[in-house]
Formats: C-alpha cells, sequence, structure tokens
C-alpha cells in the first residue's frame, strides 16, 4: 500500500473512532458471553457461551445451543442487533476510505489539467513535475 493510502487511512480510521468502536464491541461481546454462561445451564464453559455468541454476531446461528432464559434471550437479542450496527459501521469505514481517495484522485486530475490548459505559461519547473506525474501514471 503506498504511502499516501497509509495516511489516508489513518485519518479515516482516526476520525471515525474505529478502533475504539471495534473495543467497545469486544468488550460488549465478552461481558454478554460471561452473563449467557452465569444465566444459561445450556452452556456448560465460558467457551460455548463464547462460541453461542459469535453464532449471534457472525449470524451463522447453527441452533445448535440456544438462550432459554429471559435474560438469555434478550441479550442475544441486543447482541444480535449491535453486531448489526458494527457491520454498518464497518461497511461506512471502508466506503468513507475510498471516498476520500477518489476525491483526492479527482482534485489531482483537476489540478494537472488545469495546468495542461495553460501550457505555455508554465515554467520549467512545473513542465518538469507535469512530465514527472505522466512517468508515474504509466508505470
Amino acid at each position: 500500500m503506498k504511502r499516501k493510502h497509509r495516511h489516508t487511512l489513518g485519518l479515516v480510521l482516526k476520525r471515525t473512532h474505529f478502533f475504539e468502536t471495534i473495543a467497545v464491541f469486544l468488550i460488549v461481546f465478552f461481558i454478554a458471553a460471561f452473563v449467557i454462561y452465569r444465566c444459561e445451564d445450556v452452556f456448560p464453559t465460558y467457551g460455548a457461551a463464547l462460541w453461542y455468541c459469535f453464532e449471534l454476531v457472525t449470524t451463522v446461528g447453527f441452533g445448535e445451543l440456544v438462550a432459554v432464559t429471559r435474560i438469555g434471550r434478550i441479550l442475544s437479542i441486543l447482541l444480535s442487533a449491535y453486531s448489526i450496527g458494527m457491520i454498518a459501521i464497518i461497511t461506512s469505514t471502508v466506503v468513507t476510505y475510498h471516498q476520500i481517495k477518489i476525491k483526492s484522485q479527482e482534485d489531482s486530475i483537476a489540478l494537472f489539467m488545469d495546468k495542461l490548459e495553460k501550457l505555455p505559461e508554465l515554467s520549467r519547473e512545473e513542465l518538469a513535475d507535469i512530465s514527472e506525474r505522466i512517468r508515474n501514471l504509466r508505470s
């Protein structure tokens, strides 16, 4: 990945608080698994409760084990809804990154076209810059 794109990605991740959002989601995920493990007799281990929560979040839902208590079902519903929101956040972060990347390219092309229109008026340095950009585009 080019340095410019890494920088743009870093800005998008920072602006959208992506890592903080993922951290909160993971905390909620592990707490929900623990509460479900403690409230449900169906899950013999914490690992089984984690697997159940993973099935909820990924919407795989094998159906081997299901929550039967009220608190377990409520937490299952909330975790499922929360994970749908997380998918939307991840998707919007990817879209934001690509929008910024495209906008940057459009701005660069517009500036390049503006310089081409004023070709006779450009200095040697500006002509060298245009020549270098053309070489970079071809490679």
